[in-house]
């Protein structure tokens, strides 16, 4: 079965929430500790999102304007067993995003 419900609900916080986007100006930049305390709840949604949607998924960093004027989700995964690096995400990549179902056990 295929579903919108992640990227529906990741365009839905990231407009609601735009605190939770950054431009970084360097390398190593993440959203700020005020930021990451006001949003605890958004940021645990977009979280929960990854976890059930992106292999190796081990933490949030932000939204990122992306080319064309797409928008990208910014976070660490695990790359390989031995390395966890940073990967971007479009959120285009969460439309149809395909689902086992309890209904094909």
């Amino acid at each position: 079965m295929t579903t919108n419900k992640y990227y529906d609900r990741l365009v839905e916080i990231h407009a609601q929430y735009p605190e939770l986007t950054l431009v970084p100006r360097r390398a190593y930049e993440y959203l700020s500790r005020e930021i990451q305390d006001n949003h605890k709840e958004q940021i645990e949604e977009v979280t929960e999102i990854l976890r059930n949607t992106v292999a190796g998924f081990s933490e949030f960093n932000n939204f990122k304007p992306g080319k064309d004027g797409d928008i990208v989700i910014r976070c660490q995964y695990r790359w390989t067993s031995m390395f966890t690096g940073v990967g971007y995400f479009s959120l285009e990549s969460f439309k149809n995003f395909k689902e086992e179902s309890d209904e094909e056990e």
